[in-house]
């Protein structure tokens, strides 16, 4: 019997177009890597509540679990529970410090690290008291970064960050923001007549 020569396909190998979408103008901007401008700050907005907050989102909560006791939903108690006591940490626990870094290459966030070609636009806001710079990004999580402005000049950020991304003046609100604004805004949970 004669034996059967091995015979190995060779395909040749065709080289898959790269994506744009990695390849941006951005990415050649950035010639040799730099740290551009770093701070330290919390990592979050944050606020000390005051009793009327704590007080008020007790009521609530006590009036929707007696509500959904009647109807015999425990598991939607459960989620109101666990809900309201993530919101008393965030409330009542100050956040951690963590540095904040604008280089050549993207953007750092304490350990996190996002490469210019996944950011798409910045704003600025004052939330809590604190100025707050929003970043878009292009991913589907996080689709915003909140970076806190402390002991940094706001025109210094606009000015680094403009090289790399465009800015926005006044930013996209989708309904669920605008319906959260304007339910903060009439029905607040702290006392605003002090």
């Amino acid at each position: 019997m004669p034996a059967k020569s091995k015979q190995t396909s060779r395909r040749p190998q065709s080289k898959q177009p790269q994506r744009e979408e990695f390849f941006t103008p951005k990415m050649g901007e950035a010639e040799e890597i730099k740290t551009l401008l770093s701070w330290q700050a919390p990592a979050r907005p944050f606020r000390k509540k005051d009793r009327s907050y704590y007080t008020t989102l007790g009521i609530i909560v006590i009036l929707l679990t007696l509500i959904l006791l009647l109807f015999h939903e425990f598991l939607l108690i459960a989620t109101l529970l666990s809900l309201t006591f993530v919101a008393y940490v965030l409330a009542f626990v100050p956040p951690h410090s963590i540095d904040y870094r604008i280089s050549t290459q993207g953007i750092t966030l304490g350990e996190d690290f996002y490469f210019w070609h996944f950011l798409d636009a910045f704003w600025f806001k004052e939330t809590e008291g604190h100025k707050v710079l929003h970043i878009q990004t292009r991913l589907r999580f996080p689709a915003q970064i909140m970076m806190v402005l402390e002991g940094v000049d706001e025109e210094k950020v606009k000015k680094i960050l403009s090289r790399f991304l465009p800015y926005v003046e006044v930013p996209y609100k989708s309904w669920m923001e605008k319906w959260s604004e304007s339910l903060q805004k009439n029905f607040p949970l702290e006392n605003v007549h002090k």
